[in-house]
């Protein structure tokens, strides 16, 4: 289930540079961070809602 998990860098519009590139260089040293979540695919995602104990 974890392979090809991928990382994702969310901005927040409303930063200034000063901040955006805080928070890049932030994640950049920490890439596998606690907010990193597993996202699954359209395949498992459909996989799961077509389980009957999961409707």
């Amino acid at each position: 289930m974890w392979q090809g998990m991928k990382s994702v860098m969310v901005f927040d519009p409303k930063d200034n540079q000063k901040e955006t590139d805080r928070k890049w260089r932030e994640w950049m040293e920490n890439k596998s961070s606690v907010g990193d979540k597993y996202v699954p695919t359209v395949a498992e995602t459909r996989k799961y809602l077509n389980e009957p104990e999961n409707r």
